[in-house]
């Protein structure tokens, strides 16, 4: 599937809140509030909000908040989710707001969604004001630190996260080049965790729909994952052991500002 054909549809909108309840992403709130430090005179501006899950945690802490999704049926969950906010249904490479008119502006797992991602780099550097502040969270697969049984069964998974994601080092690189300062980048979740396969399945977490890595298969790829799962799981259940799955991940926050 290309790149930019990973459609949010209705389906995948009412399920996709499912990573929140069974991943544990306190390090990208905590990251979050900091981020826009809880001033009441922020305009804070979400580029990929999806169901609004992010928008609803700082709605109410700054003066105005705005989010921005391509999916119409993302937007229509984070209506429900975030009321207080002001969404508008764009591409991140063609912003619909004036210069200058926002102080934070952030993305949480969005930027390898983003096919030019250098166009919206360029576009949030024109819309975020002298002072203001940039941040973008996400894998980084080019560490080759990573474990994640997606990538250990979907033989493709890997390589092709490794094509739509920038390195966090890509990224700064184009950060400064565009005039951003203090560019930096630190690591704000590292998500661990091993569970018997069984649980996987009844949290839903080999949905096709569980993430972007599996909904980016193609229906050959992914039954083949599948088969090599169903054949260990079985050898595993003969010998009267669960078969364990395991993710070692980490997500990395990339910060910039505008000079002052």
């Amino acid at each position: 599937m290309p790149l930019s054909k990973v459609i949010y549809d209705r389906a995948f909108a009412e399920t996709y809140d499912r990573r929140y309840e069974v991943n544990d992403y306190s390090g990208v709130e905590a990251a979050l509030l900091a981020f826009i430090a809880q001033s009441r005179q922020t305009r804070a501006l979400e580029v990929g909000c999806g169901t609004g899950h992010w928008l609803r945690l700082i709605a109410g802490r700054v003066a105005h908040v705005a989010g921005l999704d391509a999916s119409a049926a993302m937007l229509k969950q984070a209506r429900g989710r975030a009321p207080e906010a002001a969404l508008v249904q764009a591409r991140a490479e063609r912003l619909p707001l004036t210069d200058g008119s926002v102080h934070r502006l952030f993305c949480v797992n969005v930027l390898h969604h983003i096919q030019d991602k250098l166009a919206f780099l360029t576009e949030a550097r024109r819309v975020v004001r002298p002072g203001g502040q940039l941040m973008s969270i996400g894998l980084d697969p080019h560490t080759g630190s990573d474990g994640w049984y997606i990538y250990e069964y979907f033989e493709s998974a890997r390589e092709t996260d490794r094509r739509r994601y920038a390195s966090t080092g890509q990224v700064r690189a184009w950060l400064q080049e565009l005039g951003f300062v203090d560019v930096h980048t630190r690591e704000v979740q590292h998500l661990s965790a091993t569970m018997p396969m069984q649980t996987a399945i009844a949290e839903g977490r080999l949905d096709r729909r569980a993430s972007s890595q599996l909904a980016m298969l193609s229906d050959d790829e992914y039954e083949r994952g599948m088969g090599k799962i169903r054949s260990v799981l079985a050898l595993a259940e003969a010998r009267g052991a669960p078969l364990m799955l395991s993710a070692d991940l980490r997500l990395y926050g990339t910060y910039a500002s505008v000079p002052a």
